[in-house]
């Protein structure tokens, strides 16, 4: 029959084909579809013509498949039909695949099913079944029945009765619905118009009962508008089901694997949905990926290895342009810019590094800022470039907006530069300068006469939607879109290290650069601290190499004029070719193009955590050859956004309470400023940050995943290699090889190594810090306006800040321990204790010169991270202060306050996380809890022995107070504290003293606090 042979194809059981599937023909498929009670039909009862000639059709015959009514428990009659020749409807001679009932509500195919496959459900849930469960000619009914009830079972949603049994055939509880909109109904009036909130079908809310983990498995497709429609039903069935208590997950693959679960099964084995499965993420964080993709429509698609000469309409304002690495987007950007010049208009390129945005500028025949007379103006110049840091009236640039009006502006990787100006430290003092100037420079481009020209290999919907929401203006932006991927020959070969720890991939590093290879490495850090960061191994290879030419290539390096690196941005392909090892940090991860052949021989990259994904998919297509890549990558990312949250709704209501929060602190602190303060500052660049943030924190949380998930959607091979085997698997029968590895274990091993090596290199630089020249206030004002700095002026600088921070002598151990986090620490237990009293102060001031530099306007998440208040009052409300005056105290999980505090924490763990950045798990015990809020003042924890309680064996600890001279520290910063006329500093045992009755507004605090 052609229904079991399509069924197979698509790897369902015969038996549950059998059992579902009939085939029909004539006037059978008649009596299945129409059946309502609500069609058309003759005065004798038939169906009217107009009907039947729609249906002709069916005569031809096809397949019909139903299942079972969960609502009943009977054989369901709805269902679908798919005839041998489907009807096209309409202009655009749409084809009908599968007809069902009209004029019916739609439900769900909950399919019968064998009791070989139930049983094989039930072993993969490591479940038993009884004869009360499968009964005598009933185990379809019974099954559904059994499935329901047992809520630990996780159910599949997917489209396409196909599906569903290709699923239940792999051994998962499925259910398919008729289309993707499928699983909930949207109440409408008779004129279609929404009279009502969406609800699940009666179905799907059966079988979607509380705590139950619901998968959702649509097809993965490439088309933009069915990639929206997709995204859209995911998005409302996912919230309804969360709604309904359910715990949603969504399972993605490669689209090249297969476009439907049943092709994926077909092409890869049953094997590759369980991974699919298994790697399947939470709804929150599909929705932060989600925020990945571009699904406005391409006014120029191509499929080119290079982009070449498109035309762009004149009309166009805003073009953006979405091409692979290494696809020519520059150049051809330049040639927009060449046009530009020829017409006498004004270029302006907008980068987040300096690096980037000077060889962009040498590029397009611009100067970058440090070049321009900042007092020329456009009509005397015809531009020039600047980082996104620099983009406000009070910078070198004296930037105005206004002036740029009819100008070209370009910003090439504009998802990262839009991410620097939201989030970056850097620009953190300026960020509300920078975004006001930033929206006039939309509102005057694209509401003028100029254009603004975006490009970036992940471009998304965020930025085209963040700058057309600054513009204000109603503008269609013009896309060109290249969906070339690399051939099989083209494709980079990307060798995949797992571990906890890179040291694999450095030995054969090590191997590789022995044998003759010269390496391209990119790195995530440059700091001497860094086991795996540039400094360490420049050292570490120069020790076992020291006949080779080795360039780092940092943020240091490039701004030293004493190293061989600076200078060397521009001319790369010269200079690469006199070395044999090259160490780069991701100061050159974005806008460099290195396209020397038959010099370097392999890329390697170890990704430790740091940057954001495509930081570090970026860095690797810097080498434009296709060499052999080799990577590691952390499991998790540590870095993380606001309260690390992956839902943006999530996200944003915490900044807003948390605001609230530091608000009425202030308040309470009779601060004036507050009168004149806007706290709804540009709506649009919260939105954006919290989509980007988000999308950064889902990518964390499942960071290997994330990048070479996304190397494969470039169209790379990724190879796995395979772990080594430790030294105690590792058997060899032969002596000498016995003997061989008896010598090799006297050796230290390559991460002792290289510890050794970072730590000589650290000590040394820490001992240098400490030794550098002390300067004053005006060369140190000159030092941070210099970009160009050598290491003894890089250290003077350091030294000096220092001394600010501390206001004590600099030694190498204060170094080490302000490496560490000392400072936070520190600043953390002086405002509970000894500065308490100057808290409101400190913060209130913090916010006025926000506010000043803002001009009455703050950017909500720098003003939150600013303040300290609400995390001092988290440590006040939950009695840390009383525990750290008592270090001889002994504390037990017993202790009947220690579960208070505990009931108290875990109460909101939100509030926690948003205002402490501490994550407590769910059944975090009360010691737990306790050290990691000691944690954050660098106090610890000591079991001190073990007793017997109610038959139970319960360890006894003790506080550790730090040994680390921050009395001395607490005493210059109260000695610098604003004092009253004849008002002395508070002694030691008052302050604390003080802190103990400070009981007013607490009950007030908690309520605040916890609104999370």
């Amino acid at each position: 029959m052609n229904h079991l042979i399509e069924w197979n194809a698509s790897c369902v059981d015969e038996q549950l084909t059998q059992l579902n599937v009939t085939p029909l023909e004539g006037y059978r498929p008649f009596d299945y579809l129409l059946y309502s009670d609500t069609l058309p039909r003759r005065n004798d009862g038939r169906i009217s013509d107009r009907i039947l000639n729609r249906y002709q059709h069916l005569y031809d015959g096809g397949w019909w498949c139903s299942g079972i009514d969960i609502l009943t428990g009977k054989d369901d009659v709805w269902g679908c039909f798919k005839p041998v020749h489907p009807r096209i409807i309409g202009e655009h001679n749409k084809i009908i695949k599968y007809e069902h009932p009209p004029q019916t509500p739609t439900g769900i195919f909950a399919l019968r099913v064998s009791k070989t496959i139930w049983e094989r459900i039930a072993q993969r849930y490591d479940l038993t079944l009884s004869e009360k469960d499968i009964k005598p000619d009933q185990s379809d009914l019974g099954f559904w029945e059994w499935a329901i009830a047992h809520r630990e079972i996780p159910l599949c949603i997917t489209e396409g009765a196909k599906k569903a049994g290709a699923l239940l055939t792999a051994g998962y509880v499925a259910i398919a619905l008729p289309g993707i909109h499928g699983g909930y109904r949207v109440p409408r009036n008779e004129w279609g118009k929404r009279k009502g909130i969406s609800r699940l079908i009666p179905q799907l809310e059966k079988l979607a009962t509380p705590k139950r983990e619901v998968y959702i498995v649509f097809d993965q497709d490439s088309k933009p508008n069915t990639i929206k429609a997709v995204n859209t039903a995911i998005k409302q069935t996912g919230y309804l089901l969360t709604k309904n208590g359910c715990s949603v997950h969504i399972v993605t693959w490669n689209s090249h694997f297969g476009k439907g679960v049943d092709d994926l099964i077909l092409s890869h084995s049953p094997v590759a949905f369980d991974h699919a499965y298994e790697t399947a993420i939470s709804l929150a964080a599909w929705q932060a990926l989600s925020f990945n993709r571009l699904t406005f429509s391409a006014n120029i698609q191509v499929n080119q290895r290079y982009l070449s000469d498109l035309a762009i309409p004149q009309t166009a304002k805003l073009i953006g342009i979405k091409s692979p690495k290494g696809t020519g987007k520059t150049q051809f950007i330049e040639q927009i810019v060449q046009q530009a010049q020829k017409q006498g208009q004004s270029v302006l390129v907008i980068s987040h590094r300096i690096r980037l945005v000077e060889a962009l500028c040498q590029r397009f025949g611009l100067k970058y800022l440090q070049e321009k007379d900042p007092k020329s103006s456009p009509e005397q110049n015809p531009g020039y470039g600047l980082c996104i840091d620099s983009l406000h009236p009070g910078s070198r640039a004296n930037f105005n907006a206004e002036n740029w009006s009819d100008s070209i502006v370009i910003i090439d990787e504009i998802e990262q530069v839009l991410w620097h100006g939201l989030n970056s430290d850097t620009c953190r003092h300026q960020r509300v300068a920078i975004l006001k100037s930033l929206k006039s420079l939309m509102q005057n481009v694209i509401g003028g006469q100029g254009k603004v020209v975006i490009a970036d290999a992940d471009l998304s919907d965020i930025s085209i939607d963040y700058l057309l929401a600054l513009a204000g203006v109603p503008q269609t932006p013009f896309i060109i879109h290249n969906e070339w991927k690399p051939q099989t020959e083209e494709a980079w070969s990307v060798s995949s290290y797992s571990g906890n720890t890179p040291k694999q991939l450095v030995k054969d590093l090590e191997q590789h650069i022995a044998e003759g290879g010269k390496p391209f490495v990119c790195l995530s850090a440059q700091k001497l601290a860094s086991q795996w960061g540039t400094c360490t191994l420049e050292t570490y290879f120069k020790t076992q190499f020291p006949n080779l030419k080795i360039l780092r290539i940092d943020s240091e390096s490039l701004a030293d004029p004493t190293h061989p690196a600076y200078g060397c941005i521009n001319q790369l392909n010269s200079t690469l070719k006199n070395y044999d090892i090259v160490l780069a940090s991701p100061c050159i991860e974005t806008g460099v193009s290195i396209d020397i052949k038959g010099h370097l021989t392999s890329v390697w990259g170890i990704a430790q955590g740091i940057q954001g994904e495509n930081s570090v998919r970026q860095a690797l297509g810097r080498i434009r050859e296709n060499l052999p890549r080799y990577l590691w990558v952390a499991t998790h990312g540590f870095n993380q956004v606001g309260n690390g949250s992956v839902s943006m709704a999530t996200l944003l209501n915490c900044n807003h309470r948390l605001t609230r929060l530091n608000i009425r602190l202030l308040q309470q602190s009779d601060f004036a400023s507050l009168d004149d303060l806007e706290m709804g500052f540009q709506a649009e660049s919260l939105l954006c940050w919290a989509k980007m943030a988000v999308r950064f924190n889902a990518s964390m949380s499942r960071y290997r995943e994330s990048i070479l998930t996304a190397l494969k959607s470039e169209g790379h091979q990724i190879l796995e290699v395979p772990l080594e085997k430790s030294p105690s698997q590792a058997h060899s029968t032969s002596n000498s090889k016995q003997n061989q590895n008896n010598k090799n274990s006297l050796r230290p091993s390559l991460s002792e190594m290289i510890s050794a090596v970072r730590d000589q290199n650290y000590q040394a630089e820490c001992q240098a810090i400490s030794q550098a020249i002390t300067i004053g206030d005006r060369q140190y004002q000159a030092l941070q306006k210099k970009l160009l700095k050598t290491t003894p002026e890089r250290r003077s600088q350091r030294k000096y800040e220092l001394t600010l921070k501390y206001g004590i002598p600099i030694t190498s151990d204060l170094i080490e321990k302000d490496d560490r986090g000392w400072y936070d620490q520190l600043r953390i237990q002086y405002f509970l204790t000894l500065g308490r009293p100057y808290l409101s102060h400190r913060d209130a001031a913090i916010a006025h010169r926000l506010i000043e530099q803002g001009q009455g306007n703050i950017f909500v998440p720098d003003f939150n991270r600013s303040q300290l208040g609400a995390m001092i009052g988290i440590l006040e409300l939950l009695g840390i202060p009383a525990l750290i005056q008592n270090p001889q105290r002994e504390l037990k999980n017993t202790d009947t306050d220690l579960q208070k505090i505990t009931d108290i924490a875990l109460r909101d763990r939100l509030a926690i996380k948003s205002i402490m950045g501490i994550g407590l798990a769910k059944n975090s015990s009360p010691i737990v809890v306790i050290r990691r809020f000691l944690d954050k003042i660098g106090y610890s924890l000591e079991c001190l022995r073990l007793e017997r309680h109610q038959k139970k064996r319960i360890r006894v600890y003790r506080i550790v107070e730090p040994d680390d001279g921050r009395l001395e520290v607490f005493q210059k910063w109260l000695a610098c504290e604003p004092q009253s006329p004849g008002q002395l500093p508070p002694q030691t045992e008052q302050s604390l003293n003080a802190i103990t009755t400070i009981n007013s507004g607490k009950a007030e605090f908690q309520q605040l606090c916890f609104q999370f």
